[in-house]
């Protein structure tokens, strides 16, 4: 690996520290959070899936890079997968930063701003300039890599899995099993994980009713199996036996379009045309269901056009 390769990949993991300490800070500190001009939605939908997202994405790509110590040649597919992690890593920074910027202009919750408010916008600009010169290093990375390289098939996240554990334990059998069932494996780790999510927001607020628990419970589990599904895709997770067929393609559509809907649901009931607002959980799920279903049905005939043709 070269020296830029490892100056971008330390810089993506600085960039992916500074930001969760920023996301954390500004979302769970009751004192910041109350001056945001970002803590409502469609806002606050981004920051609530990144700030759990970049930490995670930043920790399974730094135990990848650990096979890379030392000063003997990396595979290729192996240095750039960890380099599409690095760049997915910092998307997902520059994202909110620009959503945040975005609340910020359009002037959101002006009522709540204080002298705290301009301290947390003027936060956005290390965070976005450091966004932007990762982005470089890694458009430098990249180069560097030979482009055979970055079309040669090689191995994948699983393989490395099985590598790294090898001193304690033999996990061939089981990279092997997810491999076959990685759609279902990825469900269950994005429920886990909305589990959790859940469970420890309720623990510092109070447990909401049941129809509110389901509506979180949703809308964390579907944007976590969405990433997982565009991670795989992206970073080559588990090196599939053929191409994903359309049911992922229709998948991935359905379970975005879940936080989407319930993050803009205000706009999107207004441009239906429907009475009154989304004033209860069980309208909001309604909602989130049938954006997930139209979703759905579109990728499945776009799929389908894009073969007939």
């Amino acid at each position: 690996m070269s020296r830029v390769q490892l100056r971008a990949l330390w810089g993506a993991l600085a960039l992916a520290v500074a930001f969760t300490g920023f996301a954390y800070g500004t979302t769970q500190a009751r004192a910041l959070r109350a001056a945001s001009p970002w803590q409502g939605d469609p806002y606050d939908a981004v920051v609530s899936f990144t700030l759990f997202l970049v930490p995670a994405l930043a920790g399974v790509t730094t135990v990848r890079a650990w096979l890379c110590r030392g000063v003997g040649p990396q595979p290729g597919y192996r240095v750039d997968q960890l380099l599409r992690a690095a760049r997915l890593g910092v998307a997902l920074v520059a994202v909110t930063v620009a959503t945040d910027a975005t609340a910020a202009a359009l002037r959101a919750e002006r009522e709540l701003w204080d002298a705290r408010t301009v301290w947390l916008i003027a936060a956005l600009l290390p965070l976005g300039a450091g966004a932007g010169r990762c982005l470089a290093l890694l458009r430098r990375a990249v180069r560097e890599l030979p482009p055979e390289e970055r079309r040669r098939p090689g191995g994948d996240w699983l393989d490395d899995l099985a590598l790294l554990a090898a001193p304690l334990a033999d996990l061939r059998a089981l990279t092997r099993f997810l491999r076959r069932h990685i759609v279902a494996a990825a469900a269950a780790l994005s429920l886990l994980a909305a589990a959790l999510v859940v469970t420890g927001q309720a623990a510092g607020e109070g447990w909401p009713g049941g129809w509110l628990l389901l509506v979180e419970l949703s809308v964390f589990f579907s944007g976590f199996f969405a990433f997982c599904l565009l991670c795989d895709a992206l970073l080559r997770i588990a090196a599939p036996a053929r191409p994903p067929g359309a049911a992922r393609a229709v998948a991935f559509a359905a379970a975005l379009a879940v936080p989407v809907s319930g993050g803009l649901r205000t706009a999107v009931w207004s441009l239906a045309g429907l009475p009154g607002g989304v004033d209860s959980p069980v309208k909001l799920l309604v909602l989130m269901a049938v954006g997930a279903l139209l979703a759905g049905t579109a990728t499945l005939g776009a799929v389908r056009v894009r073969r007939a043709r």
